[in-house]
């Protein structure tokens, strides 16, 4: 089932007025309060959120407690994403940036500064965790040259989002404006910081012979971090944007390798799956996309 309906509730055009006028811990109750009425009237769409998170950790080693406590805190998490992404299009560009420099606090900075200072580009993947709607502004305010591919789901969204990456020195590559892929290379070896998401599972290009264990799931790998890294040399970095506290954020930068799960071998893109996924599992109320947990089936090796 796809979240377009959820996407566009939230995004109505009486939404995107009422958030240029009130502060966001008012904003974010509001958000809250769509979003328990949007799923009171569409409980098949809330249930197909939580049966895809029950099943993954009944089906995965971690042994963990699904209980109402979390499930509430599951579907806050998917609202507090669409809280965050009508914030940073919608609360004017100015807010914002004073917003994000003070409420987010950077984590190994010296990792991105060190790989910034190799010449060739960074390679940051990131996932659909925490507030990733805040990364790139959290980066680009503090003078990071950052690209990254974005896909809009409404028009208004569309023009506000790219006349704001024009402000902040952010170049937007739209998805639906031809392949990604010469722009990012092109990006990377302009010494730039491209932004991917890693579990963008419907977009994934399976090869045949890159296989691991993803979510109890034995799944064949999608290369794009691989390709761009082989063919620029750009060191790569995970970055995840957690929720800290009320209202605050940290954006954790990491090398892939160091997780003791990672499998050895498969490439960074393998690496960066195995990190993302101990996050998760640690947090799963920061992971918005359960419902898309459906695609792995079509990811299976034959």
């Amino acid at each position: 089932m796809s979240s377009e309906n959820l996407s566009r509730f939230f995004q109505a055009p009486v939404n995107a007025a009422i958030f240029a006028w009130y502060p966001p811990l008012v904003l974010r109750s509001y958000v809250r309060l769509l979003g328990r009425l949007y799923f009171r009237k569409k409980p098949v769409e809330r249930d197909h959120y939580l049966r895809a998170l029950r099943e993954t950790f009944h089906s995965s080693r971690v042994r963990r407690e699904i209980d109402a406590d979390l499930e509430k805190r599951v579907l806050y998490g998917i609202f507090d994403h669409y809280f965050e992404k009508m914030l940073s299009a919608y609360w004017g560009y100015e807010r914002v940036r004073a917003y994000l420099l003070r409420r987010v606090s950077l984590v190994n900075a010296d990792l991105l500064e060190n790989a910034l200072g190799e010449g060739r580009g960074v390679i940051i993947s990131t996932g659909h965790f925490g507030a990733v709607e805040f990364l790139p502004g959290s980066l680009a305010f503090r003078g990071y040259p950052i690209t990254m591919v974005v896909k809009y789901k409404t028009r208004q969204l569309k023009t506000t989002m790219e006349a704001i990456a024009r402000r902040a020195g952010v170049e937007a590559l739209d998805a639906a404006e031809g392949s990604v892929m010469p722009r990012a290379l092109a990006a990377l070896r302009g010494g730039r910081i491209f932004i991917t998401e890693l579990d963008e599972l419907s977009s994934w290009k399976p090869t045949a012979h890159k296989v691991m264990n993803f979510f109890g799931q034995r799944v064949t790998l999608d290369r794009t971090v691989e390709l761009l890294h082989r063919r620029t040399g750009a060191p790569v970095l995970l970055a995840l944007m957690e929720r800290v506290g009320t209202m605050n954020y940290q954006l954790v930068i990491e090398e892939p390798q160091e997780h003791h799960a990672a499998p050895t071998g498969l490439g960074p893109d393998a690496q960066l799956l195995k990190r993302l996924e101990h996050y998760i599992y640690d947090a799963p109320d920061h992971w918005y996309i359960w419902k898309d947990l459906h695609h792995l089936e079509q990811l299976r090796p034959a």
